[in-house]
């Protein structure tokens, strides 16, 4: 009897100690991860500063995460994160779908720079989604196994705050004066992302993201017509056509209160739908989706 608890002791021992070093070294670990794996993953140069993660507390902060442009543009990059707060249900990283309870992003930047024939946002999109439809078909049984690789998440709740825009159009230096025009964001939430669907991939929600990002920088657009022009309210539509269906399965509201005359972009997606408030009045104005 003493004898096993003795090995049980030491088992525990292990354990607290291999632990206590994973916490310690979670920092690196998902740094060079991120750096390592993140460009292939979205197919654009990625880069992060710095992350800081602890188990303990089921929390995550990752500070100067910077996303780049797909080929053919030109501008620096496309996305600048100021800062992430990461909020996890700990117990959840040992299941096949990880909760994760809130997602925090702090001085968005997006550099959005409009080509011939797209965006630099509605490309990155684009391609993520083709990416996704490229992955074999589930038809054959001899691996049934195949749709279970990698974790699922369920997003409760995801806000942007303190953003702005930089707007610019390739070749086209005329109509924003020779640079790139800054415009501010509106705040974005997006809520139960993933949770009718029994979780979605990491890339899935990604792609919703950008979609609700799209959605904002359209309204932005729209409502700085003074700023760039006629032209760029079309433009503005664009964008507000890629962020259509926001959300695959979880709602976002872009611009905070809604009253003041709510805009609806596209339908009802999966479980949820994308609401888009801002310049409102300008949107019912000119509205690509309002189908009468």
């Amino acid at each position: 009897m003493k004898k096993t608890l003795k090995i049980l002791g030491a088992i525990v021992v292990v354990l607290v100690a291999v632990f206590i070093v994973l916490e310690l070294s979670l920092d690196r670990i998902v740094l060079k991860t991120v750096n390592a794996v993140g460009p292939t993953a979205l197919g654009v140069p990625l880069t992060l500063q710095d992350a800081d993660i602890s188990l303990v507390r089921g929390r995550a902060s990752l500070t100067g995460l910077h996303v780049g442009n797909p080929e053919g543009y030109k501008t620096d990059g496309l996305l600048d994160l100021g800062s992430v707060a990461v909020k996890i249900d700990v117990g959840s990283l040992f299941g096949d779908v990880v909760l994760v309870k809130s997602i925090a992003i702090d001085g968005l930047v997006v550099t959005y720079e409009k080509g011939l024939l797209n965006s630099n946002l509605g490309a990155l999109i684009d391609q993520l989604s083709a990416g996704a439809e490229e992955q074999p078909a589930a038809e054959e049984p001899a691996e049934p196994e195949a749709e279970e690789t990698g974790k699922k998440v369920v997003i409760e709740k995801l806000t942007v705050a303190d953003s702005k825009m930089n707007f610019s159009v390739t070749g086209a230096a005329a109509l924003t004066g020779g640079g790139a025009v800054p415009i501010p964001l509106p705040p974005i939430t997006l809520t139960d992302l993933g949770k009718e669907k029994d979780g979605v991939t990491l890339v899935e929600a990604i792609q919703n993201v950008l979609k609700a990002i799209a959605g904002a920088t359209g309204t932005a657009i729209v409502g700085a017509g003074n700023l760039i022009g006629d032209a760029g309210k079309a433009l503005g539509e664009g964008a507000l056509a890629a962020g259509e269906g926001a959300v695959d399965a979880g709602q976002a509201v872009v611009g905070g209160t809604v009253d003041a005359g709510k805009a609806v972009v596209g339908g009802t997606v999966d479980a949820g739908k994308a609401v888009v408030g801002g310049a409102a009045d300008a949107l019912q104005a000119i509205n690509p989706f309002d189908k009468k």
